[in-house]
C-alpha cells in the first residue's frame, strides 16, 4: 500500500527509476520502428524501379510488334528472356516487402507495448500525486481545525 504522506515532505515517486527504465525502452523501440520503416521503404523503392523497368520492356516489344513485320527476331526474343528475368526479380522483391512488412509490423507490436508499459506507470505516478495532494489537503484541514480550536479556546480562557 501506498505509504502515508507527513506534514512538509515533498512528492517523491517510488518507481521513478522504472519510469525512466521504460522511457528508454520507449525510445529505443521507436528507433528500431524508424530503421524497420526504412528498410521497408527502401524495399518498395526497389520494388518500384523493377516494376517500372518491366513495364518499359513490356512496352518497348509491343512498340517493336506493332510496327509490323520484325527484321530482328533474335532481339525481340532476347529482350522476352529479359522480361521473364525481371518478372522473377520482381517477385523475389514482393517477397522482400512481404518480409519487411511483416517485421515492420512486429516492430509496431514492440512499440506500442513498451508505450501502453510507461503510460502505465505515468497514470500511476499521476494517480500517486492525487492521493498525495488529498492527503496534504487533509493535513492541511487538520492544521487549520488545531489552530481554530485553539483560538477558540484561548478566547474562551481570556473571557
Amino acid at each position: 500500500m501506498a505509504r502515508k504522506a507527513k506534514a512538509g515532505k515533498k512528492f517523491k515517486y517510488g518507481l521513478e527509476a522504472v519510469l525512466k527504465v521504460r522511457g528508454i525502452r520507449e525510445k529505443q523501440e521507436q528507433e528500431k520502428f524508424a530503421t524497420k520503416q526504412r528498410d521497408y521503404l527502401t524495399e518498395k523503392e526497389k520494388e518500384d524501379l523493377i516494376r517500372d523497368k518491366k513495364h518499359g520492356e513490356e512496352e518497348t516489344i509491343r512498340k517493336t510488334i506493332r510496327k509490323g513485320p520484325i527484321s530482328n527476331f533474335e532481339k525481340v526474343m532476347r529482350r522476352h528472356a529479359h522480361l521473364g528475368i525481371l518478372k522473377e526479380d520482381l517477385d523475389k522483391q514482393i517477397d522482400q516487402v512481404i518480409q519487411a512488412t511483416k517485421k515492420l509490423e512486429e516492430q509496431r507490436d514492440h512499440l506500442i507495448t513498451a508505450m501502453k508499459d510507461k503510460k502505465i506507470i505515468e497514470k500511476n505516478k499521476e494517480n500517486r500525486f492525487k492521493d498525495y495532494k488529498h492527503a496534504m489537503q487533509l493535513l492541511e484541514i487538520k492544521f487549520l481545525d488545531e489552530i481554530a480550536t485553539e483560538r477558540f479556546r484561548h478566547e474562551q480562557h481570556e473571557s
